[in-house]
């Protein structure tokens, strides 16, 4: 049975939670070499600049990668600064002389295409597949099914996911603490390697670069009680009353797997997710569940995947 189509949205800023898993035998793990984590951040990175996005989490974990990341609303684009980023993403000379020889619909195209997560996710994907392949003699393809896509409708929701990323290898048991894991957005934040990354800021109510890191390493502390390290600060009274009133009285709630941030449609406001069971109902696309789904107790709300009734012939 078909899927439902992946929720985008361009006519506004838009923020998602991707995760991708290799084509492997069960344990074997290429991403959880050394080589290969450094690759596919810098394709990520790279990508990311090419494409008006930015990317707020991601970690790098054995046979699966997560991603964070702001797609800008659809909008006019000049021509030079297209041409900017054909030179990223089109270094050679050869290619750059054929772009010379575009017309005003590739350009338009191309302008696009440049705001679509889908083709975000197509050339990180293939670029990277293409390098392992050839470095590490593989064949055949190297990423599982399609991507999975999570729409997050505001800026608590993208908190949240940005935690839950960073904890998957403290949930794994693979680090006792978050930041020790090297495939990981808050390791190279901890660094101060972090300038491409979305700041921290824009989530928390800090005055500084610094003073957002804290905060943010408290509630990960707090969301997967993560002991925190001999000397260091512990989790601030502010932090803790702010979840506990969200309703995470109970510490630890990041430590098991959540499927709704990795298989569902969207997490947002009730409000939101009414709205689009509304429309994807009208569409006739959704047919099934009438009400949002509550996930930990009503803290948040979520649109679930679900296979289309449609008959195929």
């Amino acid at each position: 049975m078909p899927r439902i189509g992946r929720m985008k949205y361009t006519e506004t800023d838009a923020w998602y939670h991707l995760c991708s898993r290799i084509a492997a035998h069960k344990g074997v793990y290429p991403l959880s070499e050394a080589v290969p984590t450094r690759r596919l951040i810098q394709t990520i990175e790279h990508f990311s600049a090419v494409y008006f996005c930015e990317v707020a989490a991601y970690c790098i974990v054995g046979n699966h990668y997560h991603l964070v990341v702001k797609f800008d609303r659809l909008r006019e684009v000049t021509r030079e600064e297209l041409r900017t980023r054909t030179r990223l993403m089109y270094p050679s000379r050869a290619f750059q002389a054929e772009i010379e020889l575009w017309s005003e619909e590739d350009w338009e195209h191309y302008r696009q295409r440049l705001f679509d997560v889908s083709e975000y996710m197509r050339n990180i994907q293939a670029g990277f597949a293409r390098w392992y392949n050839r470095n590490y003699q593989r064949r055949g393809r190297f990423w599982a099914d399609r991507f999975k896509s999570v729409y997050l409708a505001d800026k608590q929701a993208v908190l949240d996911c940005m935690l839950y990323v960073e904890l998957n290898p403290v949930r794994a048991g693979l680090v006792e603490r978050p930041e020790e894991w090297k495939g990981s957005s808050l390791a190279v934040r901890e660094l101060g390697k972090d300038g491409w990354l979305t700041p921290l800021k824009r989530f928390l109510d800090q005055p500084t670069k610094k003073e957002a890191l804290v905060e943010f390493r408290e509630r990960l502390y707090y969301r997967g009680n993560v002991p925190t390290k001999d000397g260091q600060k512990a989790i601030s009274e502010k932090v803790v009353d702010q979840e506990i009133a969200r309703g995470f009285a109970t510490r630890g709630l990041y430590r098991k797997r959540l499927g709704y941030f990795v298989d569902g449609l969207a997490i947002g406001t009730e409000s939101f997710i009414q709205e689009q069971l509304a429309r994807l109902r009208e569409e006739g696309r959704y047919l099934r569940r009438k009400h949002p789904i509550s996930q930990l107790g009503g803290i948040h709300l979520s649109l679930r995947e679900q296979r289309s009734t449609a008959v195929i012939f």
